[in-house]
């Protein structure tokens, strides 16, 4: 594989967020381009892969000369904990432990599907032995070793990723199938999946080439690429919209294959798409330098109308269907479009003056599953909060 130059691996690594002692910064740096501030597991070893597969997202403004970033939006204060899928009254949050069906001091979960009842997740030592979970209703189910780095899964239970080589897989029920990777290119990146089985990713090759692709679970050696050369696709919705990047531009394209460029927020050239749900899309623009890093601005986009919004906070894990966005580090928040918000517990077993610090990395449509980890003790546990 083709590895990128060391100005833009060091600029990826200077923008990526820093993980906690015990985190792989391989598959931090391959997710903080998501959004997504995964600190997670996989070796040093994964950030040659990373450079090799062209990370999309944060590393398309490498090498860019930008012009000077507006000021960002004030960091918004700890708010006063609301809803926006129920009254503040009714609605409990609380969190919970999911199972270890094996040992392993990384264990997150990852993505959760539109509905709550799919978790995927990895546990492993932080030095690219992670092995994917998924957990449904509970239950934990270990994927074979074949693969690594689940990525994304489905209200029916569809598991995808990309192994460390560049090669997508999609795996149900005991069933592993490998995608194909179009002629030309020589690794895909895989990101998600929707209801109706279609798979969005990107296949990479030679000198920084890149190109969207769509898969189907039903036919996984079969691709159809969308838009044009230098497209990256992030994110796809229960009907078929894909979106995005197109160059330097955020990209949405409809289910028929027509593309169109999303708005940036004032002043801002450049933006990432993240991840899409429901009729919203969620990623990041790059502000201002800050002693050397780059400071990665989130941004929400109402895809009916194309609008987007500069969100006041230090980043986004991602979006439900609805428009909560979900704010992952600390202590997670949930942001709904109209600027309401609830912070998420921590679990009911511990001392406050023992309650870790807690990353949240998936939520679902209607905003009340949220999947992620809590770090103590020099290692990372997977929990659930579930609202009601």
């Amino acid at each position: 594989m083709t590895l990128l130059d060391d100005q833009r691996i060091t600029e990826l690594l200077r923008s990526a967020p820093v993980p906690e002692p015990g985190v792989d910064v391989g598959r931090a740096i391959r997710d903080g381009r998501r959004r997504r501030q995964r600190r997670r597991a996989s070796g040093a070893a994964a950030a040659t892969v990373l450079a090799g597969l062209g990370v999309v997202g944060a590393v398309q403004f490498g090498g860019v000369a930008r012009e000077p970033a507006p000021a960002a939006p004030a960091l918004a204060a700890s708010p006063t904990v609301s809803t926006s899928t129920a009254p503040a009254a009714s609605l409990t949050c609380e969190a919970s432990w999911l199972p270890q069906p094996i040992h392993g001091p990384v264990a997150v979960a990852i993505g959760v599907d539109p509905t709550g009842r799919h978790i995927v997740g990895e546990i492993g030592t932080g030095n690219e032995d992670g092995r994917v979970v998924l957990w449904t209703d509970g239950q934990a189910t270990v994927l074979p070793a074949a693969v690594r780095h689940g990525n994304a899964v489905n209200a029916d239970g569809y598991v995808i990723g990309t192994n460390g080589d560049g090669t997508g897989w999609v795996y149900r029920n005991g069933t592993l199938r490998l995608l194909a990777t179009p002629p030309g290119y020589d690794a895909v990146l895989v990101h998600a999946v929707n209801g109706r089985g279609d798979i969005a990713g990107t296949a990479r090759g030679a000198n920084d080439s890149h190109h969207a692709v769509l898969w189907s679970v039903n036919h996984p050696q079969e691709y159809r690429l969308i838009g044009q050369a230098g497209s990256t696709a992030t994110g796809i919705t229960e009907d078929g919209t894909v979106v995005g990047t197109m160059g330097q531009l955020p990209y949405r394209w409809t289910p028929q294959g027509t593309g169109k460029a999303l708005a940036l927020p004032d002043g801002y050239p450049h933006a990432s798409v993240d991840s899409a749900h429901g009729n919203w899309a969620v990623g990041m623009v790059p502000g201002a330098d800050k002693g050397g890093a780059v400071q990665m601005l989130p941004v929400r986009w109402e895809l009916t109308t194309g609008a987007a919004s500069l969100l006041p906070f230090p980043g986004a894990a991602g979006i439900a269907g609805n428009g909560d966005v979900l704010v992952g580090d600390g202590a997670p928040l949930v942001v709904s479009p109209d600027g309401t918000s609830r912070r998420l517990p921590g679990r009911p077993d511990v001392r406050a003056t023992e309650a870790g610090t807690y990353t949240a990395n998936g939520i679902s449509d209607d905003g009340l599953t949220v999947v992620g980890a809590v770090y103590e003790n020099q290692g990372y546990r997977p929990l659930v909060w579930r609202c009601t």
